[in-house]
């Protein structure tokens, strides 16, 4: 579970400080993490309703969780 928890960390890091595109080799190398990550909310490519890009982006919730993770929260 800790190695989860870095490597989570490590992915939400990137989708914070510089959104990685979807089919990067960062995202071809962390592709479960990803998936797991979007799935609960944590990254998207939405832009807007209805609206979606190539990049994987933290959301409000991913923010929150990586503060958790990093032991700020």
């Amino acid at each position: 579970m800790a190695t989860t928890g870095k490597k989570l960390t490590d992915v939400l890091s990137r989708a914070w400080h510089g959104p990685f595109k979807t089919k990067s080799d960062f995202a071809r190398e962390h592709a479960d993490l990803i998936g797991m990550a979007a799935s609960d909310g944590f990254i998207t490519t939405r832009i807007a309703t209805g609206l979606y890009g190539r990049e994987w982006r933290i959301t409000a919730a991913g923010i929150q969780h990586l503060h958790t993770l990093r032991g700020e929260a």
